[in-house]
């Protein structure tokens, strides 16, 4: 009996130490997951030389609503848009980013990444695009003509110059403006005929031609700002 009672009590300790061991396997933790990195802020030199690339830019009326269509037909969600700012008839202004390679519209999320309010942007967008391009005619050269500002990138964007309002006195009230590409601006004494008359369909003509339009309007200077001429 002692000698069946060992065996029989080595065989239970067996099959515990068999349980046992089963149990321990199936108690194996699950595997960690992955580190995901986490996007972090910018530090403040790379939002200032960030700042230091934007330009604010004289757009056609409706051209970041298009681009954001395609951008949601893209699967783009919440603040991954395109903002803009209603600026005159047929006419908007828009923030871009310019590099080497690219000008890259500005989100509304790149606001909230910079901590920037849309103003803040705009008015140093202003500021810098300003900075690049021509300065405006003088009276002596406008009067009795017509003046085509050299050609620039963003040079639709001297119409937020200041300035324009003295040269339209100079002229009487009578000054023209179009901007039918990015790259074109002329100035115009519409006092002369046939400088005024022809403008309409020389504005249309290089809006058609051109690879980066703007507006086919003719604008003039009312109350401070910019409207179209009837």
């Amino acid at each position: 009996m002692a000698a069946g009672k060992s065996i029989f009590g080595k065989a239970v300790g067996f099959a515990a130490g068999l349980l046992g061991a089963g149990s321990a396997q199936a108690a194996v933790p699950p595997a960690k997951a992955p580190d995901v990195a986490t996007p972090t802020a910018p530090t403040d030199a790379e939002v200032e030389a960030e700042l230091r690339s934007l330009r604010l830019v004289v757009r056609d009326a409706g051209y970041a609503a298009h681009r954001n269509r395609i951008l949601a037909e893209r699967g783009a969600q919440g603040d991954d848009v395109i903002f803009a700012t209603p600026y005159a008839a047929g006419l908007e202004l828009i923030v871009v980013a310019d590099s080497a390679q690219t000008a890259r519209p500005w989100m509304l999320r790149d606001l909230a990444r910079v901590q920037r309010t849309q103003d803040e942007v705009m008015a140093r967008a202003r500021r810098q695009v300003l900075a690049l391009l021509p300065p405006l005619p003088t009276a002596e050269k406008l009067v009795g003509d017509v003046v085509a500002l050299p050609k620039a990138d963003y040079l639709a964007s001297l119409m937020l110059a200041d300035g324009w309002d003295d040269l339209d006195a100079a002229l009487d009230g009578h000054m023209r403006v179009i901007v039918p590409a990015d790259d074109l601006l002329m100035a115009v004494d519409a006092r002369e005929a046939d400088l005024r008359d022809g403008l309409p369909a020389f504005a249309k003509a290089k809006f058609d031609d051109a690879s980066r339009s703007v507006s086919q309007l003719v604008y003039r200077r009312q109350g401070g700002a910019w409207v179209a001429v009837e």
